[in-house]
């Protein structure tokens, strides 16, 4: 394939396109609405389900749905505060929303750690005390919770996933977000399905031992398959913060390209920066004049006007910034 087909393959998921502002934002507070009833049904299903079969698996899908829960609470009250301008911030506070992404990133990856290191402490008790200490996996209620999370969390993915698709795959609180439903499905089916395999285990067999640690050794390959997703995640939100520009180059020929379009013939481009913060973009467009007598205020403002009406058509929440040197 060439470049050039991947690049068109790429771009539309990296740009908004003929996106209205507000309905993009509100796009964002209905998902995060619902998402909040959602992850707390299903973090008190997981909890339950802990109890009741005695797996720390599903202890660990109840903990990353209370995450979400909380999360989304948070993330509600920025998506509605983010775009809103003042002297101390006039573009807004669009870089909260990475500071939420790479937080939220953070906390996944922590207690998928965490779950890690309590997984191989109960195979080490395991190999050492031997079932005393541990309780067997119990099938009825693993069976019960899997089949009720398998419908429940597959929804729940497909429904963030879509919502995320009518942004186009720009609004970092989404794409955090859908992170972390893929996350919790893949821990809740993959887990209760190899479960529920482990718990028919007869206690005679030489795999016996899958009843007591079973779970454990499903969290430790579950959590090392996940990890990466959120890493990503963080990686992006951490280097978009500290100014990082643009580093997708279809994106960035893309840019350049609408500048150059757009740019009076009176003056010639000397470089485009692009930086994405949160949901926004922010563009910097140094020019120079060809003659610098004939160069005038008039054409400058006319230039920019051009240049942000041009612009706006690829990044609705645009920050321009024009340079004349």
């Amino acid at each position: 394939m060439s470049s050039a087909s991947k690049s068109n393959h790429r771009f539309p998921r990296l740009v908004l396109q003929k996106q209205d502002p507000s309905g993009y934002k509100q796009i964002e507070i209905r998902t995060l609405k619902v998402g909040i009833w959602i992850n707390i049904l299903m973090g008190i299903c997981g909890w339950i389900g802990y109890y009741f079969a005695s797996s720390f698996a599903l202890a660990l899908d109840g903990s990353l749905c209370t995450i979400s829960a909380v999360s989304f609470i948070i993330a509600l009250y920025i998506t509605r505060e983010r775009d809103v301008t003042s002297d101390e911030y006039p573009f807004g506070i669009y870089s909260v929303e990475n500071v939420y992404a790479m937080l939220q990133g953070i906390l996944i990856i922590a207690i998928t750690v965490f779950s890690i290191f309590e997984s191989v402490a109960s195979i080490i008790g395991y190999v050492r005390n031997g079932p005393a200490t541990l309780e067997p996996l119990k099938l009825i209620p693993l069976f019960i919770y899997t089949i009720g999370m398998v419908f429940a969390c597959g929804g729940v993915w497909l429904y963030y996933r879509r919502q995320l698709q009518k942004t186009a795959g720009e609004s970092p609180i989404l794409k955090s977000e859908t992170v972390a439903a893929y996350v919790d499905t893949f821990v809740t089916v993959g887990t209760g399905l190899a479960l529920i395999l482990m718990a028919i285990v007869p206690q005679d067999s030489p795999f016996a031992f899958l009843n007591y640690i079973g779970d454990s050794i499903i969290v430790i390959g579950i959590s090392l398959f996940l990890l990466p997703p959120p890493i990503r995640v963080v990686s992006h939100s951490f280097f978009s913060l500290i100014g990082r520009t643009t580093q997708n180059q279809a994106l960035r020929l893309r840019t350049e390209t609408a500048v150059k379009a757009a740019l009076d013939p009176s003056f010639k481009l000397v470089k485009v920066l692009l930086f994405h913060v949160g949901s926004s973009y922010e563009v910097d467009v140094s020019i120079t004049p060809h003659n610098d007598a004939q160069m005038n205020l008039s054409k400058f403002r006319a230039t920019r006007e051009s240049l942000e009406l041009e612009l706006k058509k690829l990044y609705p929440n645009l920050v321009l910034q024009v340079f004349l040197i």
